[in-house]
């Protein structure tokens, strides 16, 4: 009772279009996605963009006709929607920034039959507690709600009823909190009804804990605490859980009836947790830009080799990289081993180079966003991080890609990507903005993936992605 009166968190998921499996609410979302893609990918979303996919959406028969009215009241729906994107993490969208579709998006247009529901799965497995864009619990080490409730059901005989769910499984905050979830459940069955329903009115006339200052905002943004009066934890989370449940139950082998969370395919369950517990590893993200980064790629999975990734990329040094993988002895794969190596490289590469930047380019500086922040150094994009970015004499954004070894040709593809998110996005950066890809060698793949450029009347193509070559050895590093 104690806990559950302190607790000023719980597995909130914002209100937009519920999952349901009969709803048709994927072939919507698919439909969406193909309009957006076709039509608003790289339109700027604002108030005029939002009244345009309304409209279109309406037209699609998605969305239901709008009564007259003012254009903020007719793009609430579209917010609405937007939600439900992000949610799924298919696509970016942010106020004044150009609207960007991740890789889960471009997997789910080009899906058909049952994958569909498959890459909707995958993304509800990857939603973890905390993230950026639902308050941070720092006593939290972090819990990935979906596969924490196929635990719980493995412990339960794969059954859990509504009160069980938002009295207990509600309280999760870290994936150790398993065993002590699971023995609150058990201890609530072996009361009689008469005490459940004593127990049930002390809980409805617990108030709702304060929300810390600064978590507050957050929860406001979500909509999590509305002006409704309703002051007791147990009723928020009674009217939210529907939307929760709709969510992590949303995969083939769960369902919802009589009240109850049931498994429907046992095997199922078990094989999805015994791999997703292989390697598991929840990383942490500072900003939403991040978060997104990873949540709408789905080569990205909650492993010990994409933690170690992310954290070696953001670290200060690449001594602290190092100190960083010490934590994973013996839990990577050996071809996994040689690529975190390669990462580690890279990082003393980038070292080197962020205080000796004139031996890239006379004139470069660090993009800075105060005295001494080095905002320019692992740049955070919805794409990805950047590895440098740069402004010149000439005040032109200047992208570096750090490569330990050869370049190949995909990373041409990555520095133009990042070189056109720049150019939609950061003020100052639309055309004003050129690469420097910096590695030990180039393949004759990216000089003339570079050369491809010339057509396109990018004459002074050299100028525009530079190649140089950085000259270290891994002794150097």
């Amino acid at each position: 009772m104690n806990e559950y009166s302190r607790c000023s968190s719980y597995w909130y998921i914002p209100k937009a279009r519920a999952l349901r499996k009969e709803s048709g609410v994927i072939s919507d979302i698919q439909k969406t996605l193909n309009i957006i893609f076709n039509e608003f990918l790289g339109e700027i979303w604002n108030q005029e963009t939002q009244d345009k996919i309304l409209e279109r959406l309406i037209k699609a028969k998605i969305l239901e006709p709008y009564k007259k009215g003012k254009k903020q009241d007719r793009t609430a729906l579209t917010r609405i929607h937007k939600k439900l994107w992000e949610l799924l993490g298919l696509l970016w969208v942010e106020d004044n920034h150009e609207i960007i579709m991740t890789d889960a998006g471009v997997d789910l247009i080009a899906a058909s039959g049952n994958h569909r529901s498959l890459i909707i799965e995958g993304q509800i497995a990857k939603w973890q507690y905390p993230n950026p864009s639902f308050p941070q619990f720092e006593e939290s080490t972090g819990i990935l709600p979906h596969l924490f409730l196929l635990q719980v059901l493995q412990q339960l005989r794969y059954r859990i009823d509504f009160d069980e769910y938002e009295l207990f499984v509600n309280l999760a905050k870290s994936q150790n909190d398993l065993d002590r979830i699971v023995n609150y459940i058990k201890h609530w069955r072996d009361l009689n009804k008469e005490e459940q329903d004593e127990i049930l009115e002390v809980v409805k006339k617990i108030p709702m804990p304060e929300v810390p200052t600064n978590q507050a905002k957050l929860f406001d943004d979500n909509d999590m605490f509305e002006r409704d009066n309703i002051a007791t934890r147990y009723r928020r989370i009674h009217l939210d859980s529907a939307y929760q449940r709709a969510f992590f139950t949303f995969p083939y082998y769960l369902d919802e009836k009589d009240n109850n969370i049931l498994c429907l395919s046992s095997p199922a369950v078990d094989k999805l947790v015994q791999e997703k517990l292989k390697d598991f590893k929840i990383s942490k993200f500072k900003n939403k830009v991040d978060w997104f980064a990873y949540y709408g790629n789905p080569k990205l999975q909650p492993s010990w080799f994409t933690y170690l990734s992310l954290a070696i990329e953001r670290a200060e040094s690449q001594k602290k990289a190092k100190e960083i993988v010490k934590e994973a002895k013996g839990k990577l794969k050996p071809e996994e081993e040689k690529e975190i190596i390669r990462k580690q490289i890279e990082k003393g590469i980038e070292d080197f180079f962020v205080g000796r930047l004139y031996q890239i380019e006379e004139g470069l500086k660090l993009l800075e966003k105060n005295a001494g922040d080095k905002l320019g150094r692992q740049f955070s994009t919805p794409i990805g991080l950047i590895d440098l970015l740069c402004l010149d004499n000439n005040r032109t954004y200047v992208v570096i890609e750090i490569k330990a070894d050869e370049a190949e040709d995909s990373a041409f593809g990555q520095i133009l990507r990042y070189m056109g998110w720049i150019h939609r996005n950061i003020k100052g950066g639309k055309d004003n903005v050129r690469g420097i890809i910096l590695a030990s060698e180039f393949t004759e793949k990216v000089r003339y993936s570079r050369i491809g450029l010339e057509p396109l009347n990018y004459k002074a193509y050299k100028e525009y992605i530079k190649f140089k070559k950085h000259g270290l050895t891994l002794q150097d590093t």
